[in-house]
């Protein structure tokens, strides 16, 4: 469902129903930020392999330039 289509649709509503129509979208922005967060929870053990890798990659050089982690960065944030 696009954004104009729910605009549309609780413009249509009485403004006696806008408070539960508020707090139904909130759970659903809620729900969907948890969905997102899901992968970036792990175990502590997968988060303790990953960070020996990225020490003993970076203790053998093999890192990417700092220019380049702030391109990508401020590629995929701006």
């Amino acid at each position: 469902m696009s954004y104009d289509t729910v605009i549309d649709q609780v413009r249509s509503l009485p403004e006696s129903s806008l408070e539960d129509v508020s707090r139904y979208i909130e759970f659903l922005l809620y729900q969907q930020e948890q969905d997102r967060m899901v992968p970036l929870v792990e175990s502590d053990e997968v988060f303790e392999q990953k960070m020996e890798r990225g020490y003993a990659d970076a203790v053998e050089g093999r890192v990417k330039p700092l220019d380049e982690v702030f391109a990508d960065l401020n590629k995929r944030f701006a």
